[in-house]
């Protein structure tokens, strides 16, 4: 009886390391193949649709779908787990927020610079519940932080809202082109780093939100 305890306990633990391999394999190939996407609809619209791309095109279209998924699975947490919803309801509005920034062309339609007003409204209502109760928000916060996928995730913000920006500005690709200069290319650049960074955002976001909305309920 003892000796088949012992081989038992020196096969788990003989397998063992094996697990962190195998899961670590699972989240390369799972951001592997959403990269995939991503950059293939690049190809799609740029090859076989329209040639550039530009406002309406494929490629902002998924930027928006992501957005869209991250502020929902960020909401769902919210809507569960009542331990997690001050963090969870300013993720899914941060990022609702850079939706509706993304739709500025949409909201247009009513008045130009019309998106800021639901904009300001979604900011201020889930800074305002934050804001309720700052000790349980700030215990939240530095909980997310503690998950391995918030790296990723500030790589992915921190892609979108600086590398992106200093890197699609016009005149460094005027002065990479010279007077070959086409802003079809400036923009194809822009929009491909802003569609890999919302891809990184969007794994992130799933890679700690799934589980947390496959636990129970809090």
């Amino acid at each position: 009886m003892q000796s088949t305890l012992i081989k038992n306990d020196h096969a788990q633990a003989k397998a063992q390391p094996f697990h962190p391999l195998l899961k670590s394999s699972a989240y390369f190939f799972g951001i592997a193949i959403l990269l995939a996407i991503s950059a293939f609809s690049i190809h799609l619209e740029v090859i076989h649709i329209s040639g550039n791309v530009g406002e309406d095109s494929l490629v902002e279209q998924l930027q928006e779908f992501y957005l869209l998924i991250v502020g929902t699975l960020f909401a769902a947490v919210a809507i569960k787990h009542k331990a997690q919803r001050n963090f969870a309801i300013l993720a899914s509005a941060f990022f609702y927020i850079m939706l509706i920034r993304e739709l500025d062309g949409l909201f247009d339609q009513i008045s130009h610079g019309f998106w800021k007003y639901p904009a300001w409204l979604l900011a201020t209502m889930a800074i305002g519940f934050a804001w309720s109760n700052k000790k349980q928000t700030v215990n939240q916060l530095v909980k997310y932080t503690q998950h391995r996928s918030f790296g990723l995730m500030l790589a992915g913000v921190a892609t979108l809202l600086v590398f992106a920006r200093i890197y699609g500005m016009g005149v460094l690709w005027q002065g990479a082109m010279q007077e070959n200069y086409m802003r079809s290319v400036k923009n194809l650049a822009e929009e491909g780093t802003e569609l890999l960074a919302y891809s990184l955002i969007l794994f992130s976001a799933a890679w700690y939100c799934l589980p947390e909305l496959f636990k129970k309920k809090q």
